[in-house]
């Protein structure tokens, strides 16, 4: 095909076309690079070869040029930088009406779904490592937000972060609910009335330490 010559790109090479917008000059393992530390996280992990296909079928359309680099030591790079015209194909794309929905693909909301097909103890285990991982997610966002605070370029991208944040820490309260419900649902069928009032002094945010009334002390049911 040649260059230049306009054909449809999936939205997977607008977001490689819109790292380098944002990041400039990269050669596809930067970018491979930047797009797990950043888009990985709400909307796509590339492989290395989705990479690298991708920039041959951005480069066929003119949006973005390559030239080698030499290094010491090294074998040589090949680093890519969007052009003009990929600039403006990726405003236009960007300012597309209709905007597609976000999608939702949560295996651990698949797994609560078909929770009574399932032993209780992996049910529980897999509840555990779904807010293990929000946990590692959150603690990471936040120490990356800490660390772009004062970048005025970053505007944006904080503002992504917060959602990142957001969906973390409202990932781990929706694994405390099902965990709350799940403790009820076992003590009610065990002892017909799983809540007493709580000692004083009892903290009320785990509800693995705090019992199966958690939820219900919090008015959620």
């Amino acid at each position: 095909m040649r260059e230049g010559r306009s054909q449809v790109l999936s939205d997977n090479a607008y977001a490689l076309l819109g790292l380098l917008a944002v990041f400039g000059e990269r050669s596809g393992y930067e970018l491979k690079k930047i797009a797990d530390q950043s888009i990985r996280h709400f909307y796509w992990s590339p492989s290395r070869s989705q990479v690298y296909r991708t920039l041959v079928q951005l480069k066929r359309a003119g949006y973005v040029t390559a030239r080698e680099v030499e290094q010491t030591g090294l074998p040589d790079k090949r680093v890519y930088r969007i052009t003009p015209s990929g600039e403006a194909a990726l405003r236009a794309w960007l300012a597309r009406r209709p905007l597609p929905p976000d999608g939702i693909r949560s295996p651990a909301t698949l797994a609560i779904f078909f929770g009574d097909l399932i032993s209780r103890e992996i049910l529980l285990e897999r509840l555990r490592e779904v807010r293990q991982r929000a946990e590692a997610d959150l603690a990471r966002f936040l120490e990356i937000e800490a660390r772009i605070a004062a970048d005025q370029q970053a505007l944006f991208r904080r503002l992504v972060l917060r959602r990142g944040i957001a969906d973390a820490r409202e990932t781990i309260a929706w694994v405390d609910e099902v965990l709350c419900a799940l403790a009820e649902s076992d003590a009610e069928s065990r002892l017909g009335s799983p809540c007493s009032p709580p000692g004083a002094g009892e903290s009320r945010t785990t509800p693995a330490e705090n019992g199966p009334c958690a939820c219900r002390e919090r008015g959620e049911t």
